[in-house]
């Protein structure tokens, strides 16, 4: 029984030493050579530089004779696009800022001070003293969107730095915003103080009496 498991064993090691062998045979091998990959001539800088604006202005000219054929296959859609454009570059160069607010809140100021009390109309007088007592205790902010900005008012000094003023949970929300709001400007001009000064000088409630 001693003779045939060395036996056994012997084998076990012939057939592991066998095979290591092999393994080791095809590890060993040499791997395939790859071809080598040729080397792409890309020019000098200034070739590169042609090449690139050719090829941008030749896309850039398909685009424009693409888009001319299709303003004169379809004329009305062409031309309610560019309206549309213009509209709307019109307004982003003519948005009023926070500086002509305030101009326009002095120059309605010096107008509405020319006119006697008893015929000054109440509904400017007031929205007037609004305004400037805003601006002495600096709330007045102004918010541009573009095509058109938003005067509104604040709860607090810009450079107040007491708790309330500097707590974001604190600030104004988006829901109560438009109460905020005292006017509009859009197409250079501030609509509100604008309606508020178009009958500045007549006091109505002077003719009620009478």
């Amino acid at each position: 029984m001693f003779q045939f498991s060395r036996r056994i064993l012997a084998r076990q090691q012939g057939g592991k030493t066998r095979f290591s062998s092999a393994t080791a045979e095809t590890t060993t091998s040499s791997p395939t050579p790859t071809p080598p990959v040729p080397a792409v001539d890309k020019g000098t800088r200034l070739e590169q530089w042609k090449k690139f604006w050719t090829v941008l202005y030749s896309d850039y000219r398909d685009v424009a004779v693409d888009t001319i054929t299709s303003m004169k296959a379809k004329p009305k859609k062409a031309a309610a696009y560019l309206t549309g454009i213009g509209c709307v570059l019109y307004a982003t160069e003519t948005n009023p800022d926070a500086r002509t607010y305030y101009e326009a809140m002095v120059k309605a100021a010096d107008d509405a001070i020319l006119v006697s009390e008893a015929n000054l109309n109440p509904a400017t007088d007031n929205r007037l003293c609004l305004i400037r007592q805003s601006y002495n205790e600096g709330t007045v902010r102004c918010l541009s969107l573009g095509l058109f900005s938003l005067i509104w008012l604040a709860n607090y000094h810009q450079d107040c730095g007491i708790y309330p003023s500097q707590c974001k949970y604190l600030k104004p929300g988006i829901i109560g915003f438009h109460k905020r709001i005292i006017d509009v400007g859009f197409l250079g001009q501030w609509w509100n103080i604008h309606w508020y000064m178009k009958d500045f000088d007549i006091n109505h409630n002077e003719f009620s009496r009478q």
